[in-house]
């Protein structure tokens, strides 16, 4: 029903992914005319048929004026989380803002000073430790335990510790995590909000990723558990049908009190006309779309590690239980990162990211989207082979 394999050009279209200006700004790796990029967390899959088509038609209206969040914006995105993952979410508890990281930003500036603590647990999203650091607050590392496997657990002692202080104010959990890819499980987020009522910090949980899940994987949303903690859940349309670049998160926040408090300190934000059009016609019409997504991403992800395992053995790697993004060990090259990032670009013309971007946790580790034709995530290994084998 949906052509996920075909190579949909980014030619001008100005997109971060493909630009070598950022490439170079960003990673300091070079870029050549034939290099792939599997860095930005965006998909290489065309958008939704429903989706282009209810922008096709917003554009035919010829006025882009200011754009109110209607009922049937709002009952979308409520009839989705109900529907997909048993979310009772009132309309009042829904908060706009343009981009995740942006309502990140916008809910540390709200609920916290200068000085002030946040937690985070590396190796995570790296935007999390910028938005930290650029408004002048306290990165508090709870560093995540990795095991021989590669499979990570969070270390709950060091985490209410953390909690104690008085100056720690915001907890920012990432579940499905990226970049590891693991679910964590109801009963660690239970943990994890328990504590963080105990010692009244906030907790700001990123689930963003949350619709893009292997076939055997189940994911329960913090709202889902039983807790007193002040919670802000971010969901993100844009991450679950590629549509990035419009800039559309929901927060909910079921707390009238902290939603007065976020809303005076951002004041009113509007949503574009194509904002609104694109989430309704992604939740109400494109299911199937991301039905196709996953099944596309599970044939990615196998062939992958039957590839790793038959001739990158050297490499250790865990398929992910959520996202498109894998966390790839090379740590038995004994490389390190950026040079390791550099080789893989001037040698197999792979754009990927180092896994220290991510914390020092992540030393040894690199990052890479295989959100794409299964054809690309093909000729990338072979790459890497070409690079790496023995």
């Amino acid at each position: 029903m949906y052509d996920l394999q075909t190579i949909v050009s980014r030619n001008d279209t100005a997109a971060s992914k493909v630009d070598k200006s950022c490439i170079k700004s960003i990673l300091n790796v070079n870029c050549f005319d034939d290099s792939i990029p599997m860095w930005v967390a965006d998909m290489d899959f065309a958008c939704a048929p429903a989706i282009l088509e209810a922008l096709h038609k917003r554009v035919d209206k010829a006025i882009f004026g200011y754009t109110s969040r209607t009922a049937d914006y709002f009952d979308s995105i409520i009839d989705w989380y109900s529907r997909r993952h048993n979310m009772q979410i009132d309309p009042s508890w829904l908060v706009f803002n343009p981009g995740t990281v942006i309502a990140l930003r916008n809910c540390l500036r709200a609920f916290t000073k200068e000085g002030d603590g946040v937690i985070i647990q590396p190796p995570v999203y790296y935007p999390f430790q910028a938005q930290i650091l650029e408004t002048n607050r306290t990165v508090i590392n709870n560093n995540l335990i990795k095991d021989d496997n590669n499979h990570y657990s969070i270390d709950f002692e060091d985490f209410e510790k953390k909690c104690k202080d008085p100056n720690t104010k915001i907890f920012i959990y990432c579940n499905p995590h990226n970049p590891i890819g693991q679910i964590w499980p109801p009963a660690d987020t239970k943990r994890l909000l328990d504590i963080c009522a105990k010692h009244d910090v906030i907790i700001f949980s990123d689930e963003i990723h949350c619709d893009l899940i292997r076939a055997s994987a189940t994911f329960t949303s913090a709202l889902n558990i039983d807790s007193t903690a002040k919670l802000i859940v971010a969901t993100a349309v844009t991450k679950t049908f590629n549509v990035a670049g419009l800039q559309i998160t929901n927060l909910v926040i079921s707390d009238a009190t902290m939603r007065e408090q976020l809303n005076a300190y951002t004041g009113k934000i509007d949503i574009s006309p194509f904002a609104s059009a694109a989430t309704i016609a992604a939740y109400n019409e494109s299911e199937n779309w991301v039905l196709a997504v996953n099944e596309a991403l599970d044939a990615n992800l196998d062939y992958m590690d039957t590839f790793i395992k038959n001739k990158l053995p050297r490499l250790k790697f865990v398929k992910p239980e959520g996202t498109y993004l894998t966390w790839i060990d090379f740590s038995d090259y004994n490389i390190e990162n950026q040079t390791l990032l550099e080789k893989i670009a001037n040698e197999a013309h792979l754009i990927l990211e180092s896994g220290t971007m991510f914390g020092q946790s992540g030393t040894g580790f690199i990052r890479m989207n295989i959100a794409c034709p299964k054809s690309i995530v093909i000729e990338a290994l072979d790459r890497l082979y070409k690079v790496f084998g023995e």
